[in-house]
């Protein structure tokens, strides 16, 4: 009798762990780093100073994957080396030629392989490196097609800084960004992040809606605020609108959202943007 427990409790295990092994556990984020401006000294937040207090968000908080925004060509490789343990794929946006902020994705090496990369802009022709509408300049999705090692999960990680100023080219990259996400990952499982410069009842965001989830609005833990702009250059005060999002598939189960309020040592925040973090599951 003990030897039949015993076998059918061993049973339960291997089921249990089989049913463990066949998903993908991640956590996944977006932060807008703010690009290095010379006016930002003026009050203590320069890149050199908070530039350790934006990489200890991403270690204390153990993302697996970040799509970050802004942060100019010199930026990128000081945090690559704050960063250890994570790649960096990354494609440049921002002025007429090109070359101002980067979307950069970090990702840890020993969890995820990165499969394929590519980019689309948001414009009438979003294959073609083009400026949209009434937009001032470039602006970008980059995406990575990853593999979670342990599981053999394969998804699509796209990370976008839409246009802030004007409103056509904002209203227009929902459906860019549906219409390219849909046609880049078909039916694998996307988690799409970044700076939207819209909140949540825009067309543009309604139109993302239409395709994918809103991980905060669908997570059963909520943390933090449910603002994240802060206002460009400002590090302190309070945050006035949800402009940042993690958007997933509708089969990525979420276990958790959070939006981050760390600060510095000074009392001012690592950025003028709050990042955010999810807990999800493929």
């Amino acid at each position: 009798m003990k030897r039949l427990l015993l076998l059918a409790l061993l049973k339960m295990v291997l089921v249990v762990c089989l049913v463990g092994c066949g998903k993908a556990h991640l956590t996944v984020a977006s932060f807008n780093v703010r690009y290095d401006a010379a006016a930002d000294a003026t009050n203590g937040d320069s890149w050199a100073e908070r530039k350790e207090a934006v990489a200890d968000v991403i270690l204390n908080h153990d993302f697996d994957i970040v799509g970050t925004q802004e942060a100019n060509a010199s930026q990128l490789p000081e945090l690559e080396a704050l960063l250890e343990g994570y790649g960096c794929i990354t494609h440049p946006y921002g002025g007429n030629n090109g070359t101002g902020h980067n979307c950069a994705t970090f990702y840890k090496h020993d969890k995820l392989e990165l499969l394929d990369q590519g980019t689309f802009w948001y414009s009438p022709t979003p294959e073609v490196k083009s400026i949209g509408w009434d937009a001032t300049d470039y602006r970008l999705c980059h995406w990575g097609k990853f593999r979670e090692k342990q599981s053999g999960k394969e998804f699509f990680f796209f990370n976008s800084h839409l246009y802030w100023r004007l409103h056509e080219a904002r209203a227009n990259s929902g459906g860019v960004h549906t219409q390219m996400v849909s046609k880049i990952a078909g039916r694998e499982p996307v988690i799409s992040v970044g700076d939207f410069n819209s909140k949540e009842d825009t067309p543009q965001v309604q139109e993302i809606l239409t395709l994918l989830n809103d991980a905060r609005t669908v997570s059963p833990v909520v943390e933090g605020c449910d603002v994240t702009d802060l206002g460009g250059g400002n590090f302190q005060g309070e945050a006035k609108a949800r402009i940042d999002f993690i958007f997933l598939s509708k089969d990525i189960e979420v276990e958790s959202f959070r939006t981050i309020e760390d600060k510095r040592k000074n009392g001012h925040y690592p950025s003028d943007h709050l990042p955010i973090v999810s807990k999800i599951r493929l």
